[in-house]
């Protein structure tokens, strides 16, 4: 069916009959009344429209239409149109793309070529299937100024649509997978913040992945975990009234906004990438409950039992810190036992004699946070060491579900001038009972250190460069292994420049225990141990690794599992937030605060010490 209205001085076709969209200006009367010489030119209509899904990396529910005015007057020819408002079923739709020549242009330039106006409009819309729908384009002219506007119709095809119409919102997060390794289980942590209105409760969060299946989708919701939700809601800067000096209007500044983490383990081929849906806005969604293999269960004081598929881990009950492992496909527990409490992690840890030697193991009483759900669980500790003065430490596990790997991030804080003969970090203690063997990767190639002949405490096993990739202990006959995988060092100073560092490495020593360490600075480890070495006020050391314990891949390989399991941790994924326009937002730009006192055109602006009354 064709459908012809003439609207002002053009007259537009609306062809879409539920396969194509041809926007059509014949010519009626020219700009400035002259006559149109009664004319009319139809082109033939492109495919389409395209009802499309948020998948592989589209973020949104959309339908793609394609426009055509073949008979631009002369005057009008390579001037700027400008698509001024999109609608779907007369309600205004805020989130849309504007093509033309095949590439994505600015909405205020389109052009006419060879006295035709050509382009395509793609526009987010949670479509259902079957069903009728109408879309209305305004374009602005651009002499005259006058608007004018193109209404069609169409009917979306068969297929599941929009997933669950009583889930009215939905952000997606486009995983993208950029370093050629692929990533299976890989842990996504996002954080999304809504208007507040739009979140009723943590509760009515879904994660939802749809992926191609022929010309329809397969939806696959996927377990998540919501934490770390916060609500900003200040009436006293919420009643604060601003009005723009030139039109007199309200100047919106401010909305309720609630904001939350959610964490999801992603699946994201090499090279690939992948949409996933975070829906919410459904006040009467019940709570999820979704089957995982992660367990928590507690003990006296901060001991832990975590338990998944692949390891039994506990932590130590006065420090929290890991105690032992247990790796399920061998039965094989992992232990140290032998000094303190025994711990397997011993530090963050500094050595400033006349004081003794003091490591995060050594803890009775640090500040303890957990977070627990079917996706993971965490446990972030945070104290200050009884000796020397001034030396702040954190530590923070995360423990996930259908995963062998345990990631650990630490943090010390100097916050006076000291000196050390020791300030290390990284460190992994087992006795002797299992492993016999370690291996690291050393100039591209794996290097493999037999306990048997290797150099004995107090000298070094072995050496290395403080950006080595992995340091492994295993025993090939056992079938078992271990391996910490460094991913991350960072350190700052808080003052300005570099922390205090002398020769920073990484360390294997072979006494009555096996262990690898990181110094920072470390002189009591070096020929000339009764060296003081000076820690400036504001040094910063932070780490952030991967544990796992292991059956030993005797078809792959040790080094080429260990650098895969390396890959796929060290390289993230790139994570993009794609969420709609609400109708609250204001249009156009929102001068922001910049000057104390704000005498940017507003009116009414709290600045300067009235700006600070209101934060108060």
């Amino acid at each position: 069916m064709r459908k012809f209205r003439k609207m002002g001085t053009f007259l537009f076709f609306a062809g879409f009959a539920g396969f194509a969209c041809l926007g059509l200006i014949g010519c009626g009367k020219a700009p400035g009344g002259a006559g149109g010489g009664g004319r009319e030119t139809v082109a033939a209509a492109p495919a389409g429209p395209e009802f499309g899904y948020p998948v592989a990396g589209e973020p949104w529910y959309f339908v793609k239409c394609h426009f055509v005015n073949p008979s631009v007057p002369a005057d009008l020819e390579g001037a700027a149109w400008s698509v001024d408002r999109v609608e779907v079923d007369r309600s205004r739709v805020r989130d849309f793309l504007v093509f033309q020549g095949g590439r994505e242009i600015d909405k205020h330039a389109l052009t006419a070529a060879g006295g035709r106006l050509e382009f395509d409009i793609k526009v987010r819309f949670a479509w259902q299937p079957r069903t009728k729908s109408e879309l209305k384009v305004d374009l602005l002219e651009p002499k005259s100024g006058k608007k004018e506007f193109i209404v069609a119709s169409a009917t979306a095809p068969d297929g599941k649509g929009y997933w669950d119409p009583a889930w009215k919102s939905y952000a997606a997060l486009v995983v993208s997978e950029e370093h050629g390794f692929a990533r299976t289980g890989y842990p996504v942590h996002a954080t999304i913040g809504v208007l507040a209105d739009y979140l009723h409760s943590p509760d009515e969060v879904r994660v939802v992945r749809a992926e191609r299946a022929g010309g329809d989708v397969v939806y696959r919701e996927v377990p998540s975990q919501v934490y770390d939700v916060v609500t900003w809601n200040d009436p006293k800067i919420l009643a604060v009234e601003e009005k723009d000096a030139k039109t007199g209007e309200r100047v919106v500044r401010y909305h309720p906004t609630t904001s939350f983490s959610v964490a999801f383990l992603a699946e994201v081929e090499a090279g690939a990438k992948a949409t996933y849906l975070v829906f919410y806005n459904n006040p009467g969604a019940a709570k999820p409950a979704y089957a995982a293999d992660l367990a928590v269960t507690k003990g006296k004081g901060l001991a832990r039992t975590i338990e998944n598929a692949f390891y039994k881990i506990t932590l130590q009950e006065k420090s929290g810190v890991i105690y032992e492992i247990v790796e399920k496909t061998t039965g094989i527990q992992l232990e140290h036992k032998l000094e303190t409490n025994g711990a397997i992690h011993w530090n963050p840890d500094v050595y400033a004699p006349p004081h003794a030697w003091y490591h995060s193991s050594d803890w009775s009483d640090p500040v303890a946070t957990e977070i627990s759900g079917p996706v993971f669980y965490s446990l972030n500790l945070k104290g200050k060491l009884p000796q020397p003065e001034g030396i702040d430490i954190g530590i923070r596990y995360h423990f996930y579900a259908g995963s062998p790997v345990v990631m650990v991030e630490t943090v010390t804080t100097v916050g006076k001038d000291t000196y050390v003969m020791a300030l290390r970090n990284a460190e992994v203690v087992f006795n002797k009972a299992v492993f016999t063997k370690a291996a690291f990767k050393e100039g591209g190639k794996t290097e493999v250190l037999d306990f048997a002949t290797a150099k004995v405490h107090p000298d070094h096993a072995a050496v290395l460069r403080p950006d080595t990739p992995w340091v492994s202990f295993f025993d090939e006959a056992k079938g078992i292994g271990f391996a910490a995988l460094y991913l991350d060092l960072a350190t700052p100073n808080l003052n300005g420049g570099q922390a205090s560092l002398e020769e920073p490495f990484i360390y294997i020593q072979n006494g009555p225990w096996f262990y690898v360490s990181r110094g920072f600075v470390y002189s009591f480890a070096t020929n000339n141990q009764t060296r003081m070495l000076p820690v400036k006020a504001g040094s910063v050391y932070y780490d952030r690794n991967a544990w796992i314990a292991f059956p030993y891949p005797k078809t792959e390989g040790l080094g080429d599992y260990l650098d895969r399991k390396f890959n796929g941790l060290k390289y993230p994924l790139a994570v993009k937030e794609d969420i709609e326009t609400y109708k609250e937002s204001p249009e156009g730009w929102v001068v922001p605060i910049l000057t104390e006192p704000f005498e940017e055109g507003v009116v009414g602006a709290k600045g300067g010490k009235d700006r600070r009354k209101v934060d108060k």
